[in-house]
């Protein structure tokens, strides 16, 4: 009977310990996510929902998201010139038919800049007035609605990549930049340092110029995802959190980053990617631009997969 009951004590001491593990855990997943909530949330200045929608977009109704990789560093907050959106991507999620539309604006695009009363580059709209500026300009450009945005510093990217110990890509064209020689349809597993050179080569020979970039900005942004989303990725929150933290501004609380992250688990395997077509030249000022051409049928097909006409 003795032994009996000092087993009982000894199992009730582990589930006892077990308890107070899982409810510090739980505990520190709550304090992480409340600190990376209040660390990234930066809402658009506007209601509830774009001018070119009638309404909010209900729960589990496709919704139109404007990534923009932001080129910031030292140099540019001395000379007080703002944060340039060096990588925009427009991504629609539909649930319903699990399927993902991705469009890439090039950054040289000339539009009108809305607020500015001006036409310029589409990236200069976020050094001039953040993401509200960005996100109205590229609507009006897009004639597409943005119900949210998330914005990433490009630097991040890398760090985060790191966190999850590299990602699987394969490359879209055949090039060498600083040391690394990519063959077109071999996959990579790639640091860091190694994806961030990928993705911003475009004078190198082969690498496919400003349209060759757009492609392979948006293979690592869907590779880091599809990583994220691994179950063997867990155990690497706490650094992608902290990472995540230092480098990303959203509209987005953690609750609605969630569900997206669950609706585009079931549609990243049917993920069409665009680039809007049209040809650089030299405008009136003597500035290059990108003048994009005929996109009807690409934007049209971002506007079905939000079940707009």
């Amino acid at each position: 009977m003795k032994k009996k009951s000092k087993t009982k004590k000894i199992i009730l001491i582990c589930f006892i310990i077990l308890a107070i593990g899982v409810l510090l855990v739980a505990a520190f997943i709550f304090y992480k996510l409340t600190a990376l909530n209040t660390a990234i949330n930066n809402p658009l200045d506007r209601g509830d929902h774009s001018e070119l929608r009638q309404g909010k977009v209900k729960k589990g109704e496709p919704i139109s998201i404007a990534l923009f990789g932001i080129d910031d560093d030292k140099v540019r907050h001395q000379q007080n010139e703002g944060q340039r959106s060096d990588s925009i991507i427009l991504m629609s999620i539909n649930k319903k038919n699990k399927k993902v539309e991705m469009i890439s604006v090039p950054r040289d695009t000339r539009t009108e800049i809305v607020g500015k009363h001006k036409e310029d580059k589409i990236n200069h709209a976020y050094a001039y007035g953040g993401p509200d500026m960005a996100v109205k300009s590229v609507e009006k450009l897009m004639d597409v609605p943005i119900d949210h945005y998330a914005a990433i510093n490009m630097d991040g990217v890398s760090t985060v990549i790191d966190e999850l110990d590299g990602v699987d890509v394969v490359s879209n064209a055949s090039f060498f930049i600083k040391g690394y020689d990519f063959k077109k349809g071999k996959k990579y597993h790639m640091d860091g340092k190694e994806a961030m050179n990928f993705m911003r080569s475009r004078k190198e020979p082969g690498a496919g110029g400003d349209e060759g970039r757009q492609v392979r900005q948006q293979l690592v942004i869907e590779a880091v995802a599809k990583k994220a989303l691994q179950p063997s990725s867990i155990p690497k929150m706490n650094g992608i959190f902290d990472a995540a933290g230092d480098n990303v501004k959203t509209d987005l609380s953690i609750t609605e980053l969630n569900g997206i992250r669950s609706d585009y688990k079931n549609a990243q395997n049917k993920v069409n990617r665009h680039t809007l077509e049209g040809q650089n030249k030299k405008g009136e000022d003597g500035i290059y631009y990108f003048y994009p051409g005929n996109n009807d049928a690409i934007i049209n097909a971002y506007k079905k997969n939000l079940n707009l006409k």
